[in-house]
């Protein structure tokens, strides 16, 4: 007996044992300190003295329920703002019959508390990840859901699952694919222990396809056991479309849409593979485009590279990929191209450009081609033998080209004005008999043709709205017009042969007493072809009708000449034309 007082009274939460009229016929140590009750009440003790009456009554009312049910109860109470559990239970003799009442008492204070902060601690974490914009969830090993957050729920609700707790992927999700994707994830997650981030095709909640990323990790206990999954996935398809567009300008010549010299260097890595070659090497140089620059002005040259650039692409089609290589120079890679079909897509680059329509002139491209056959060729080794035959041929072919942009320049210029051709074709008789009065050798004579017949090339740079324009031109529009002379000088300069040439068109309006334009030069510094050219061309101006002004009769007009004479013209190209005209009909 003194053993088991002993053992009662060390067990660390208060008990006692009470006959069934309520008097008290043990209590333990911790009940005495709980309640600072001696031991020398035992007997006189009620079991419900210590307890205050609203405990009192409901102890009295279990402790009934008990001897009545011969079952045991247990609630809750708070004494002195402890948080005390009551189990009360029947003592039963040797026949089952009750003999008396044992109660234990347990203090939840501490566990009560721990549960209010863990429940606060729940609900923040539930707040916040029920407040993130992904779709959060909770799986068991066996692929069961077990808890998500509320976006997953809507996510899934809209597209009309519901009561997700306990379903798998194959539940839930309608392409089967897709769900065994997800499976297979979870069960590496699981067998390695390790997190997976993966990048998919999905459909948003609206049932729209859609570009989406998750994190699994795997939860794992103390023991190193894992019993499931936390997952996070999030729709990122804005994100794609972004990183699609920054990688597209990042990989795009901004003006003509095609790959630059970045992505050459990625690609080029990539095609390097056998199954690749032969790879067809083709480099392209545009012509004309500092003369169309300085013609038009760089917006129309930039037009020229842009119709250059769709040429070069609508040959090339899918089979190959266009780089725009630097300014004015282009490189195309075709895979599995050979010597035949690398040739023939050069004569096809040819002919398309001859047959372009483009607004001034015929679009014109210096071309080189080779292979590279092995991998172990350099590609840029390549690229640098069709450097050399692109120079080449822009040596060779390069007095033709210009000529033939000239002449397209030329033609242009008499397509908008129509007058323009005829007035030149007299500039030119009238610039020819001239010289020739002047005593010209044929050379010069050649020379002072070439400065005729494209003294008004600049005008080719002039807005039609101007050029074409019926009445008397404003101050600014005749600023405007007078600037022809410059943009014909730096046609002809751009042509790179005809430097005396373009310096005469410079100077075709300046006159003899340094009043004109656009240096101001004054007698002998103007060239002679230039003032030749200022004769006829003036010569033509008075005596043709123009929308604003009557033609001047050919004696009206030789009297201006006179009258002019040593101011505005050279008196000695005076003399010699009207000599002539006297002498002539024209």
């Amino acid at each position: 007996m003194v053993i088991l007082k002993s053992f009662l009274n060390n067990i660390p939460f208060p008990l006692w044992i009470e006959e069934l009229n309520n008097t008290v016929l043990f209590f333990n140590q911790a009940y005495s300190d709980m309640f600072n009750v001696n031991f020398n009440v035992i007997n006189i003790l009620k079991g419900y003295h210590i307890f205050p009456k609203n405990v009192a009554k409901i102890y009295n009312s279990n402790r009934i329920h008990c001897i009545e049910t011969l079952s045991k109860s247990i609630f809750e109470a708070t004494i002195n703002d402890q948080i005390l559990q009551f189990h009360i239970f029947p003592l039963l003799g040797e026949k089952d019959e009750i003999i008396a009442i044992g109660s234990i008492l347990l203090d939840l204070t501490s566990q009560r508390k721990y549960d209010v902060e863990l429940e606060s601690q729940k609900n923040i974490l539930r707040t916040i990840i029920d407040s993130l914009p992904h779709n959060i969830f909770y799986k068991d090993k066996s692929n069961k859901f077990i808890g998500y957050n509320k976006n997953f729920k809507n996510f899934y609700n809209k597209l009309g699952v519901t009561d997700i707790i306990g379903k798998s992927d194959l539940d839930i999700f309608p392409d089967k694919d897709t769900a065994m994707n997800f499976i297979k994830q979870d069960e590496e997650v699981i067998s390695s222990k390790i997190a997976k981030y993966s990048e998919y095709y999905s459909i948003d909640e609206n049932g729209n396809p859609c570009f989406e990323e998750s994190v699994k990790v795997p939860v794992i206990d103390d023991s190193g056991n894992v019993w499931g999954v936390v997952g996070i996935s999030n729709n990122i398809t804005k994100r794609k479309i972004l990183e699609d567009k920054l990688r597209y300008l990042s990989y795009t010549d901004s003006l003509t849409k095609l790959y630059n010299r970045s992505y050459f260097e990625e690609k080029i890595k990539e095609l390097n593979d056998e199954k690749y070659l032969p790879l067809g090497v083709i480099m392209g140089d545009v012509n004309g485009l500092k003369l169309v620059n300085d013609t038009f002005g760089h917006l129309e040259g930039d037009k020229l590279l842009k119709s250059i650039a769709y040429v070069l692409k609508n040959v090339c089609g899918d089979k190959g990929f266009v780089f725009r290589w630097g300014g004015d120079e282009f490189i195309m890679l075709i895979p599995n191209c050979n010597e035949n079909l690398c040739e023939n897509t050069v004569s096809r680059i040819r002919f398309e450009c001859e047959n372009y329509n483009y607004d001034f002139i015929k679009l014109s491209i210096a071309l080189g081609e080779t292979v590279k056959y092995f991998l172990d060729q350099d590609v840029y080794e390549c690229i640098k033998d069709v450097e050399e035959k692109v120079y080449r041929q822009k040596l060779l072919d390069g007095k033709s080209v210009r000529s033939a942009l000239m002449d397209s320049l030329r033609k242009t210029l008499e397509a908008k004005h129509t007058e323009t051709e005829e007035h030149t074709e007299r500039v030119v008789k009238y610039a020819y008999v001239i010289g020739k009065a002047l005593n010209f050798k044929i050379a010069q004579l050649d020379e002072l043709y070439l400065v005729a017949k494209l003294h008004d090339i600049g005008k080719i740079g002039i807005k039609e709205d101007i050029l074409l324009k019926s009445d008397t031109l404003t101050t600014d529009e005749l600023k405007i017009m007078r600037t022809h002379c410059e943009k014909g000088y730096r046609i002809l300069q751009a042509s790179g042969e005809l430097e005396n040439v373009a310096t005469c068109v410079l100077c075709h309006h300046e006159r003899w007493d340094g009043t004109g334009y656009p240096i101001g030069l004054s007698k002998s510094e103007i060239p002679l072809m230039a003032r030749i050219i200022a004769v006829a061309d003036s010569y033509d101006a008075m005596t043709c009708e123009r929308p604003y002004k009557k033609a001047l009769t050919k004696k009206e007009a030789i009297e201006e000449l006179q009258k002019c004479s040593g101011s505005q013209f050279d008196p000695d190209i005076i003399k010699a034309f009207l000599n002539y005209l006297k002498n002539n009909d024209d």
